[in-house]
């Protein structure tokens, strides 16, 4: 079964699962009786387990850890940059463009 979501417009991304003949009929038995589309029960579940592992503290905490490895490894590779153009390790606000191209 194949379906096309409706909506704004917006993108959209194709995540396809695999589950078992059983759970197929009976989502298929529960998608009858709301009159959802696999689509809409899809994105319902799919939020709701998002915010389920989110209100988990031990996933938070990850969550969080892993925030705090981007902006290390962020900030180490701003250093290695700075340091090849021959510029201080300082954060700078950018002035413009250091191209040096036309400026509209």
């Amino acid at each position: 079964m194949s379906e096309q979501p409706t909506g704004t417009g917006e993108e959209k991304k194709t995540v396809a699962i695999r589950v078992s003949p059983e759970l197929r009929g009976r989502l298929d038995s529960v998608l009858q009786i709301t009159e959802l589309s696999v689509n809409d029960a899809g994105i319902e579940a799919l939020t709701d387990w998002i915010a389920k592992q989110l209100s988990d503290p031990e996933i938070r905490a990850k969550a969080l850890a892993s925030l705090d490895n981007e902006e290390r490894a962020l900030k180490a590779r701003r250093e290695v940059l700075q340091g090849l153009m021959g510029e201080d390790s300082s954060p700078q606000k950018p002035a413009g463009s250091r191209r040096g191209g036309k400026s509209s």
